[in-house]
């Protein structure tokens, strides 16, 4: 519990990037709130295995002074990609990210759905891209599900 938002990002990018990993050690849960974390971030992945077990393509080198992102693409599931958006810096960060769909199998129009919920309907460009948002506070992270 001391690191917990050290411990959420390395579950959430071990996760996120389709990463099944076996946990171990003397104190996985050593407390109530921890244990909730652990609980959620797997949840989370199972709730989106499908396309986080597909391909993965990496938009952006991390170079830890900028946002760092990838898209998980599976065009044969219900969700054709998501995108998982880390902010290693100490200052938060708002840009638009520009996010290729040609490999989720999308070709006219995508449904975005952030983590809050909310769902808004894009069309793609000629070349299979989009340009969405991205604000994610320090040390944090985001994602979108593109469908």
């Amino acid at each position: 519990s001391e690191h917990l938002g050290h411990y959420e990002m390395m579950m959430m990018s071990n996760l996120g990037g389709g990463v099944q990993a076996c946990y171990r050690g003397p104190r996985l849960f050593d407390t109530d709130e921890t244990t909730e974390m652990v609980q959620s971030s797997v949840a989370w992945y199972k709730a989106h295995r499908e396309v986080l077990e597909g391909d993965i393509i990496h938009l952006r080198r991390a170079d830890g002074r900028d946002l760092d992102y990838w898209l998980n693409v599976n065009p044969g599931g219900v969700e054709k990609g998501l995108l998982m958006i880390f902010n290693p810096t100490d200052r938060p960060i708002t840009k638009q990210i520009e996010v290729p769909l040609y490999y989720t199998g999308l070709t006219d129009a995508v449904d975005v759905e952030r983590p809050d919920g909310t769902t808004r309907q894009m069309r793609l460009s000629r070349d299979y891209k989009i340009k969405v948002a991205a604000e994610v506070a320090p040390k944090g992270f985001s994602w979108m599900i593109f469908k």
